[in-house]
């Protein structure tokens, strides 16, 4: 748990702590990860780290519920109420390319807590991590259907779980090297993965999810062909 001294702090200092201990977590794992490490880097003692977390385990926590809340602004955070399934995937996917370029670590922090023997943390994040997307996700499917803008035949609760791990998959193959290599021999990428190469990638994945959830006999498919990306995917120098 996070400890009040610590809330105490500057902002700018509460950031610079918050920064450096996410790229190491990041980076090395927690294992590999040591606190004197983190106070060194973030020109504090260790002793006053430990003044605002109990323990390690406290600040890997802090840590990660800290990326998972700066994920979700960065992808849902302008997502409007009246956007219809197909909009909002197409944002959702498209803002969270942007924020793993210019921000790879927090979805490395992911990865790392939700491997194996990780599963003390896995147990107090993975709904925290996973809920809001996953009833968001069903709310927009069951509103299509209702509006005959999606399949009527689809299992809501699976397209749901099948579209979220399209899209961690896909997010992993920024950050991972191995997933990177996957996804390259999957779709028969030659080029590198960089900002402006992965436009026609996220176009095809984007389309074919729309070709899944759309009516047989072309009924209506929502609003839109699909969102026009509004500024450049920019990686972080």
């Amino acid at each position: 748990m996070t400890k009040a001294t610590f809330k105490h702090l500057p902002d700018e200092e509460q950031e610079r702590i918050l920064r450096t201990a996410t790229q190491l977590f990041a980076e090395r794992g927690f294992n590999r990860t040591e606190m004197e490490e983190i106070a060194k880097r973030s020109g504090v003692a260790k002793g006053s780290l430990y003044n605002y977390f109990r323990s390690k385990d406290d600040l890997f926590l802090h840590v990660c519920r800290d990326a998972i809340d700066r994920s979700r602004k960065a992808t849902w955070g302008e997502v409007q109420d009246h956007w219809d399934i197909y909009e909002v995937v197409d944002h959702i996917f498209r803002y969270h390319v942007r924020f793993e370029f210019s921000d790879p670590e927090y979805h490395r922090l992911h990865l790392n807590f939700s491997s194996s023997r990780m599963e003390r943390f896995a147990d107090k994040l993975a709904l925290e991590s996973e809920q809001h997307t996953s009833r968001r996700l069903k709310l927009l499917l069951k509103g299509g259907i209702r509006q005959g803008i999606v399949r009527s035949d689809l299992d809501v609760s699976m397209t749901a779980f099948m579209i979220n791990s399209l899209y961690i998959l896909f997010m992993a193959s920024l950050v991972s090297r191995y997933y990177q290599i996957r996804m390259k021999e999957y779709l028969d990428i030659e080029e590198e993965l960089t900002p402006e190469s992965m436009e026609k990638y996220l176009n095809r994945i984007i389309y074919f999810i729309r070709s899944f959830l759309r009516p047989w006999g072309g009924r209506k498919e929502g609003r839109r062909k699909e969102r026009k990306s509004t500024s450049p995917i920019k990686r972080r120098e």
